[in-house]
């Protein structure tokens, strides 16, 4: 499910019952807030950040349901204010690099809900958990909570930014897919229609369908960049693809370099047929 940031009564009613909801990859229950433990927040906030985007509910009382826990009921004197003013300085400190960080009251059947929406960060997101900000820690989160990195993790990612910059990019302007334009215009595309499709499952590979029943995976590290034109989203590929009547496929891929072949031999068996009939007028 794609993110979507609580900024009003009908989003938390929208997604969260009491009794049943249980916290997610995208939210997460703390019944109070107690700024002398920001760190722990300052976890949360940067998991969510690592990860898909997501929110913190502060006012939301929880209680166990097997692996998981459930929004179980309100509980009053939350404080906008004190929760904003750490958010802000305290947590922001220990935070690096910043993050995209709204603190939004909202009020729930009389009750007083503090959310703290968090956008995904294209950049890997530290938590300095030492006075002489030397060590960082990376969390991410995960349908039970939050869980840190270990190295090869942090490395991969720092590697994978690129791809994840263009992933965000994608969610946004295609959050359900749609038609886009492709930059460089594919070879022979001829009054082609192009459709994006996201792949079930993968957040690394994307589907293009021409006129609706062509198709081929595109890793998502191939595509330069995504922006809205006059005409809808656009896409710049670093690599362009090839469109026949039969099949779509890279430029330089075995498929097409064997489609060029034969269509050099078919040329050449043409012309000498040509010939041939020309020989015998």
């Amino acid at each position: 499910m794609l993110y979507k940031p609580f900024k009003t009564a009908q989003d938390f009613e929208g997604l969260i019952h009491l009794g049943e909801t249980s916290e997610s990859i995208h939210w997460d229950y703390k019944q109070s807030f107690n700024p002398k433990k920001a760190e722990d927040l300052a976890i949360d906030l940067a998991a969510f950040a690592n990860t898909f985007g997501g929110t913190l509910l502060i006012g939301v009382a929880e209680k166990s349901d097997g692996a998981k826990k459930v929004a179980s009921g309100f509980v009053p004197g939350i404080n906008v204010e004190e929760i904003r003013k750490t958010v802000h300085t305290h947590i922001s400190e220990i935070i690096s690099p910043k993050i995209d960080v709204q603190v939004v009251p909202i009020e729930v059947s009389g009750n007083l809900v503090v959310a703290i929406n968090v956008e995904p960060s294209i950049n890997l997101v530290g938590v300095c958990l030492d006075r002489d900000r030397r060590q960082y820690s990376f969390p991410y989160r995960t349908e039970y909570g939050n869980q840190f990195m270990i190295y090869e993790e942090v490395e991969k990612r720092m590697v994978d930014n690129k791809t994840r910059a263009m992933y965000l990019k994608l969610k946004k302007n295609l959050p359900s897919g749609g038609r886009v334009t492709l930059y460089p215009f594919p070879i022979r595309n001829y009054r082609t229609q192009w459709f994006f499709e996201w792949v079930d499952g993968f957040d690394n590979e994307i589907k293009l369908v021409a006129n609706g029943f062509r198709s081929i995976v595109v890793p998502i590290s191939f595509i330069e960049e995504v922006w809205q034109g006059h005409n809808g989203v656009c896409l710049k590929m670093n690599t362009r693809l090839y469109c026949s009547p039969n099949f779509i496929d890279f430029e330089n891929s075995e498929k097409m370099a064997i489609y060029e072949a034969n269509l050099e031999n078919a040329i050449e068996a043409q012309r000498f047929f040509s010939k041939a009939r020309n020989k015998t007028k």
